[in-house]
């Protein structure tokens, strides 16, 4: 890049990680001359991959796990499939490994997580299903507070039409507990 086009731009956006790309996007779409600085040789921030274990095989460098982004109003905005962006789902989300060899995981399966929970303690796979209906029944109104931006109105009065006084606390209280306290 040279020094003219930096200072012919409209914005300048420092880093290539997907906060920066997504803002220069932004930007562009709205017609503005962007020019995007980055440090590292690669774009992509803490969002990459390359084969570090064997030929073929993709590693995770950094982080994987970006269900927002999957839920993003915004980068549903941009349109990304057709420059070639697909969504991968593992059917299993994420795992605890313990020592003795057992793992809690997580599937998308919500009856596949609750007996993977039920092995721990009796119980924990219901209560598992139970807390992923309380999940279901605020998950639209929850993910447009939270994927909109501030003051988050329109969403957080969903919530309140939907959860009532009571529901609304008990999310609230929910949202707040230590997780120990909320584990137990």
């Amino acid at each position: 890049m040279t020094t003219t086009a930096a200072q012919s731009a409209d914005a300048v956006v420092v880093g290539a990680g997907h906060n920066g790309l997504v803002a220069a996007n932004l930007l562009a779409d709205a017609g503005w001359e962007v020019v995007v600085l980055e440090a590292t040789a690669t774009p992509g921030g803490a969002v990459r991959s390359a084969e570090v274990t064997a030929p073929g095989y993709l590693s995770d460098l950094y982080s994987s796990f970006y269900p927002l982004g999957y839920a993003s109003p915004v980068l549903a905005g941009l349109d990304l499939g057709q420059q070639g962006l697909s969504w991968r789902h593992s059917p299993d989300v994420l795992a605890h490994l313990l020592p003795d060899g057992r793992a809690a995981v997580i599937n998308r399966d919500p009856d596949v997580t609750a007996a993977s929970l039920e092995q721990f303690a009796p119980g924990d796979g219901k209560r598992w299903l139970n807390a992923y209906t309380d999940w279901l029944d605020v998950a639209g109104p929850m993910l447009e507070t939270i994927t909109t931006p501030f003051p988050p109105v329109r969403g957080g009065l969903g919530l309140l039409r939907q959860l009532r006084v009571a529901g609304a606390l008990r999310l609230a209280r929910r949202l707040v507990v230590p997780v120990r306290k909320l584990g137990d």
